[in-house]
């Protein structure tokens, strides 16, 4: 019984906001995940529209994402090579890892 009621509980309660993680989650329910969507989206759409109407483009800037608990600001670092991209240029890259795309075979290396 006692599990039930647990489990009704909503997401900004004080057990549900310990059990996510601490303090950092309380206040965030439904509503508020929903509208730091719509500020993303917004931000979005300015964005987009700040490039289309420039004259420089590739100078403007996107928008920071709205900081949510648990997430940490993305940080602008070299994106990671692609395993198979690097197989087929000839390049020795890193060994795809065991997963959904591992059955794929990958091309015999170039002598």
């Amino acid at each position: 019984m006692a599990l039930a009621l647990i489990r009704q509980l909503p997401l900004d309660s004080a057990f549900v906001t310990a059990v996510r993680g601490g303090p950092e989650y309380s206040g965030w329910d439904r509503p508020t995940y929903v509208m730091a969507d719509l500020y993303d989206a917004i931000n979005a759409l300015t964005y987009l529209f700040q490039m289309s109407n420039s004259d420089k483009p590739k100078k403007v800037e996107p928008f920071p994402a709205y900081p949510r608990p648990g997430v940490k600001a993305e940080e602008k670092s070299t994106p990671k090579p692609n395993p198979l991209l690097a197989r087929l240029r000839g390049v020795d890259g890193p060994v795809p890892p065991n997963g959904p795309g591992s059955k794929v075979p990958l091309p015999p290396s170039r002598p």
